[in-house]
């Protein structure tokens, strides 16, 4: 849940129990004001009564006396007065004033209290009445009651719903910045560390935005330096790779070729003399194993100066590289779907290295069956996928070692993309990116020309 919505949900529970609260509370505070209203009636009412009744003896016209009682109580909105006989008849009553229109019978039950009557006897004076009751009606109170309560809640409601609004709108500017920021954070895990966010909103946004583009500002330089020390860590190995195998072809080679040249003529010496035959079967195998050790130091140069191979191209080095390791791996099939094309000295050299690393990571770290690699152009970019069967990536996710960084840095460095991705059935590993292809210009083929020669 974003904290967008925690502060609405929040903000919505905080207002929810203000409502209750104060409904209670409400509530009960009209319950004791109509209990007190009613009680205050009937103690008049009461009092009357007992007024009246003491008045009766002195009173030339009782029956008047009694009806004017009566009449004085028309309209009363919480009393109503009735004259009873001996056997309980009403014999006159007051009417009381007209209610104040349908309630809710929930309302009426919650509030109203219980109902009771006060009934008074008369003196003899006041024959054939015997007894005044007075009998409270509440409908008149609780309809007051609820018109202010109706009035009351809804103003509450309006203010709970305005100040939801305002807080909203504040925390919702206060908190704009977030997204730009988060954004920003987003652009910095896809390797754009020279992200940069405006610093607008309250302090504190401000204030961060100024921190996180210090800290791009720095990652940007770490990582500016990270490539130019893997620029230089490559170089040097390229030129101790290249010394080693200058060193193979100009002192190892030689000798190699000596060892055949001189097994090759102890064979020919030995085979003219019938009883120096074992010496030539020795000269010969030691002749045999001089022409393996020199296709061996032929596959370390290849291993060690890959794409150097003169005139041969991507696509004749790619497939050499998967017919040798064809060779020393039987169980797996290689797949080499390589375009025809000249892409240019550099990239085609970058290229193989990082086919060559990807496919000894599946090799080394997995157990494949199947090793597919596919490269070829599109949209002016040298599109390329290594694609194996050997599992997939570990739980942790792709780790790579050195290796993997390297690619990635060298690829970028480039002006490129690098990708590495889950497969799912059959489970393996899926290793994509794209080098940008630029226009070739004659300069461009020299150099290239003269690195192949180099």
């Amino acid at each position: 849940m974003s904290l967008k919505a925690r502060l609405a949900a929040t903000l919505t529970i905080a207002f929810l129990v203000i409502l209750t609260i104060g409904s209670v509370l409400t509530f009960r505070l009209a319950t004791e004001n109509i209990a007190a209203e009613l009680t205050a009636a009937r103690s008049v009412a009461s009092n009357r009564v007992a007024q009246l009744i003491a008045e009766l003896p002195a009173s030339r016209d009782v029956p008047g006396k009694l009806a004017s009682f009566v009449r004085a109580f028309n309209g009363d909105r919480h009393v109503q007065i009735m004259l009873i006989d001996a056997t309980g008849a009403v014999r006159s009553l007051s009417q009381p004033a007209q209610d104040g229109g349908a309630l809710p019978a929930w309302f009426v039950q919650l509030l109203a209290p219980d109902p009771s009557v006060t009934v008074m006897p008369l003196s003899g004076s006041a024959l054939p009445m015997t007894g005044a009751v007075v009998s409270i009606d509440p409908r008149n109170e609780l309809a007051d009651t609820w018109t202010e309560l109706s009035v009351s809640f809804a103003i509450l409601c309006l203010f709970v719903l305005i100040a939801f609004v305002a807080v909203w709108v504040v925390a919702d500017r206060a908190l704009r910045p977030l997204d730009v920021i988060q954004a920003g954070f987003g652009r910095i895990g896809k390797g754009n560390y020279g992200t940069a966010v405006d610093a607008f909103g309250p302090p504190e946004m401000r204030t961060l935005a100024t921190g996180f583009n210090r800290m791009s500002n720095q990652l940007d330089e770490v990582s500016a330096r990270n490539r130019r020390l893997s620029e230089q860590l490559l170089r040097l190995q390229d030129e101790e790779r290249a010394d080693l195998a200058r060193d193979l072809h100009d002192e190892v080679g030689p000798l190699l070729f000596a060892i055949d040249v001189d097994a090759s003529a102890i064979a020919r010496l030995a085979r003219g003399d019938p009883a120096q035959g074992p010496l030539a079967e020795r000269a010969e195998a030691i002749k045999q194993a001089a022409h393996r050790a020199r296709r061996e130091v032929r596959r370390i140069l290849g291993d060690l100066r890959p794409g150097l191979l003169p005139g041969l191209g991507l696509k004749v080095a790619v497939e050499t590289m998967v017919e040798e390791l064809a060779r020393r791996h039987p169980e797996v099939t290689f797949v080499a779907d390589i375009a025809d094309g000249d892409w240019g000295g550099p990239t085609e050299t970058l290229l193989q290295r990082v086919i060559r690393e990807a496919v000894n990571n599946a090799l080394r770290h997995g157990h494949p069956t199947r090793i597919a690699i596919r490269v070829a152009p599109k949209d002016g970019r040298l599109c390329f996928e290594i694609v194996d069967d050997g599992g997939g990536l570990p739980a942790g996710g792709p780790t790579g070692g050195f290796g993997l960084i390297g690619m990635r840095e060298r690829i970028e460095a480039a002006g490129g993309e690098l990708a590495v991705s889950q497969v799912a059935l059959p489970p393996g590993v899926r290793l994509a990116g794209t080098l940008p292809l630029a226009e070739r210009t004659g300069a461009d083929d020299v150099a290239d020309e003269g690195e192949r020669a180099a």
